[in-house]
């Protein structure tokens, strides 16, 4: 890498580090009260080692038991209170952690429902996965694993140093220089040498991540084609290269501690060498002796989580910058910087040469639509695949932005806020997605404060109470991993029963009998019309079955309306025949 683009690959990782830490530091004092807590309890340690060393060697000069009294009240003290202090530290430090990556997570996942529907570029699900929870749990190593270890030796060390220098000013000096050493040439030999390695494992992670799931989703096609052994040895390949940048951290880390350790028998050797001649010439208290040689002992105690804490500061800047690359997608849609405020009762969607774009394409995904959607009156699109079908759906909902001219009560769509806009217009999609929980808690995420005879209700209206009546567990029952447990029948229609527990006042309905057998889909289509007949509702299909009660059909093709009228002029003027569709697939017309 240049030295510019180190420099500049630098500032993003501060830059990265700066915008986490502002959602994750400590509030209300909790990271200064982690600070004082963790310093008292090193120092309890400190003085349970010294006060010791004094009292053994004043024990062995035989004086009387009131000589010492306050020696044993010290090392009782000391010895507990080092726990409590150190188990205070580690509630408050890592409540305040705690707390901090959840606002970072909701933050994370609120950026990710507003950037998703447009899709997330080259970033696999796998991968998006860990960035959520792997390397937001990550970050926070910044306060309790770099932050707080290194304030913490800076004040206690200070504290060592000072009482060492008070007993023997020389002692203080090798001390000070071993300290140093561990703490400042240890953390750097981790950082040299595992930098590379710790910075570029959670992108390993996370590409091993997205290879797992990959193949997790994908196993029994795996399997039905013969190609586990592949997909296997790609597993391995990306399990390879995180084993071996572990390697290299590892050896950083190998390297630092031999550098401490080595720091600690000088410091020690030093002390001794100065302290003995110093017992002897009458400057340093026999009985002080064993207190300045223990110091070293302990003292290295402070600085020996530093290499751990430079390369955790390592990989929290890569996890950062992971994180950040999230938070900062641009707004597929963005709101009006003063939205207007929603119509009351807003039912009427009109627009007028409607394009829809996704970001960073070159050209419209559909073009040139007109529409009159008010309450009661149903549109079915049709067309092929890539027709731009729910390119508009996406876009009367604001998931992409379009061009044109879309009003809702004659307000203008980008006008509104987005989620205001979609309380009233309501998108169910073909790959609705069914959670591993119960019926109840599946339908309820339409409107989480509903009752459970309200969501009894909707599934009635979505022809399902019939069968989870005849669940032994009724509407608690578990539907499993993506509605495992139910038919593709019945999982459109629990997706219905949600948009009918919100009751949007127009509703767009994406594929919803994609994959359906003829009978089912029809019936579906039949009890989708029926269910919804006081809502505008868009009905996108790329079959003419069951379409007879619809008002009006757009035909979309290659982006563009290519005709449009009622199911019974298309098929006089022959209009589905120029289609290629076969006009008995219309309604049974």
């Amino acid at each position: 890498m240049r030295p510019d683009t180190a420099a500049v690959a630098m500032s993003g990782d501060v830059g990265a580090l700066r915008q986490v830490w502002r959602v994750i530091k400590p509030r209300r004092g909790r990271g200064v009260l982690s600070v004082l807590l963790a310093s008292l309890a090193l120092i309890c340690a400190i003085g349970l080692i010294a006060t010791s060393g004094w009292l053994i060697s004043r024990a062995s000069e035989q004086p009387p038991m009131v000589a010492l009294g306050i020696a044993v009240v010290g090392v009782r003290t000391f010895g507990i209170g080092r726990g409590v202090f150190r188990y205070a530290e580690r509630v408050v430090s890592h409540s305040a952690a705690l707390m901090g990556l959840t606002d970072l997570r909701v933050k994370v996942v609120a950026r990710l429902a507003i950037v998703a529907p447009a899709g997330l570029g080259d970033l696999r699900r796998g991968d998006a996965n860990r960035r959520i929870v792997d390397d937001v749990d990550t970050t926070a190593d910044l306060g309790l694993r770099v932050l707080l270890p290194g304030v913490t030796a800076v004040v206690v060390g200070g504290a060592v140093i000072a009482l060492t220098a008070w007993l023997l000013p020389a002692a203080a000096v090798l001390l000070l220089i071993g300290l140093l050493i561990g703490a400042v040439l240890a953390p750097w030999c981790a950082r040299s040498v595992g930098r590379s390695a710790a910075g570029e494992q959670s992108h390993a992670k996370g590409r091993l991540a997205a290879e797992i799931t990959e193949q997790l989703d994908t196993c029994s096609e795996l399997v039905a084609a013969g190609a586990t052994a592949a997909a296997m040895d790609r597993v391995r390949a990306r399990d390879a290269d995180v084993t071996a940048l572990e390697r290299r951290a590892a050896a950083g880390m190998g390297a630092a501690a031999s550098i401490g350790v080595a720091a600690q028998g000088f410091a020690l050797l030093g002390v001794i060498l100065v302290a003995v001649p110093a017992v002897r010439d009458g400057s340093l208290a026999g009985v002080n002796l064993a207190v300045v040689v223990l110091l070293p002992l302990v003292a290295f105690e402070l600085v020996g989580g530093l290499p751990t804490a430079a390369l955790a500061l390592v990989r929290t800047r890569s996890s950062a910058e992971r994180v950040v690359s999230l938070l900062d997608m641009p707004d597929p849609v963005p709101d009006p910087q003063n939205p207007q405020q929603l119509p009351a009762g807003a039912s009427r969607l009109v627009g007028r040469d409607v394009s829809v774009m996704w970001p960073g394409e070159p050209r419209p995904a559909v073009a040139g639509v007109d529409l009159d959607l008010s309450p009661g009156r149903r549109i079915a699109l049709i067309g092929p695949s890539g027709s731009g079908k729910s390119s508009l759906a996406a876009g009367l909902v604001r998931f992409a932005p379009y061009r044109g001219t879309l009003t809702l009560d004659e307000e203008p769509l980008d006008c509104l806020a987005a989620d205001d806009v979609r309380t009233v217009i309501g998108l169910c999609s073909q790959d609705a997605h069914i959670f591993d929980n119960s019926i109840l808690a599946n339908v309820q995420l339409a409107k989480p404060d509903a009752t459970t005879a309200e969501v009894e209700q909707a599934l009635a209206q979505a022809r399902l109470w019939d069968w989870v009546q005849s669940l032994p567990q009724g509407v608690q029952t578990r539907v499993g991993q993506n509605g495992s447990q139910m038919s593709g029948g019945q999982r459109q229609r629990l997706a219905l029963a949600r948009v009918l527990l919100a009751r949007p006042s127009i509703v767009v309905f994406d594929e919803p009998t994609e994959h359906l057998d003829v009978a089912t889909a029809d019936e579906l289509t039949a009890d989708i019309l029926a269910a919804t007949g006081d809502c505008a509702t868009v009905l996108i299909t790329h079959t003419l079955r069951g379409l007879t009660g619809v008002d009006e059909v757009i035909v979309l093709r290659d982006g563009r309306v290519v005709e449009r009228g009622t199911p019974a002029q298309l098929v006089a003027d022959g209009g589905w025949l120029a289609e290629g569709i076969d006009r008995e697939q219309v309604g049974g017309a």
